[in-house]
């Protein structure tokens, strides 16, 4: 198992509704602190953005052979994402809603 890093502090400044949310996410026993929230947020931001640079080269190398992704295709590709996240996130807004 890899030997862990230790935790450097920080200063982060939030607004008042997203550090009240973080507040209660730790009272509701969903979160032990903030600083786990937002580490564990920060981390999944970064394997997101690994994940997207990963299938980039992917795309390029083995359907553009080795061609790079010009920038306006890729603006287009981001669009196309904010889209289709866009869509599921009203999907499930609306299913919480009904809940």
């Amino acid at each position: 198992m890899p030997e862990k890093k230790p935790k450097k502090p920080i200063s982060v400044t939030l607004d008042s509704d997203v550090l009240e949310g973080l507040q209660r996410l730790i009272h509701q026993g969903e979160a032990s602190s903030i600083s786990s929230v937002v580490n564990e947020t920060l981390r999944h931001r970064l394997e997101r953005r690994q994940q997207a640079e990963r299938a980039r080269a992917y795309i390029e190398e083995n359907f553009l052979g080795g061609q790079e992704l010009t920038e306006e295709e890729l603006v287009e590709a981001r669009g196309m994402l904010a889209a289709s996240k866009a869509r599921t996130a009203a999907r499930r807004g609306s299913g919480a809603s009904a809940a």
